[in-house]
């Protein structure tokens, strides 16, 4: 697998798995591709209803997601320009792994996520 191939593949694994803090109206810990749906469903309504809260709550979500996205876009490219060619599998398996188990303990603290407190990554597209 190419080296471009690998860093888009660790960073799909990074925004769909990594429990990052979000600011809103509370806090907690979301993925970045939650956010990347906040932001996406958020957004046409700022046509529909141009208030200031809309106008508030689609900005906070549009540029935490954008935000995160180039964040950890970056943290991907590092890491896949600076491992050898050979070890590049190896290492994106390894991190794909952990952060899959991750996710499946309560690191998780989502909006709109079944019941309160910690959740694990069903609670969180639930």
């Amino acid at each position: 697998m190419s080296q471009r191939a690998m860093q888009w593949t660790l960073w799909l694994v990074l925004i769909c798995t990594v429990p990052l803090p979000y600011f809103m109206i509370e806090t907690g810990r979301i993925t970045a591709a939650q956010l990347f749906i906040f932001a996406a469903v958020t957004t046409p309504m700022l046509i529909s209803d141009p208030g200031f809260t809309t106008n508030f709550v689609a900005a906070l979500f549009i540029a935490q997601s954008l935000f995160y996205g180039a964040a950890l876009l970056l943290v991907s490219r590092a890491v896949t320009h600076r491992v050898p060619p050979r070890r590049r599998a190896l290492l994106v398996a390894l991190v794909a792994g952990f952060l899959v188990v991750l996710s499946l303990f309560d690191v998780y603290r989502a909006p709109l996520s079944h019941g309160r407190g910690s959740t694990n990554i069903f609670g969180v597209y639930r």
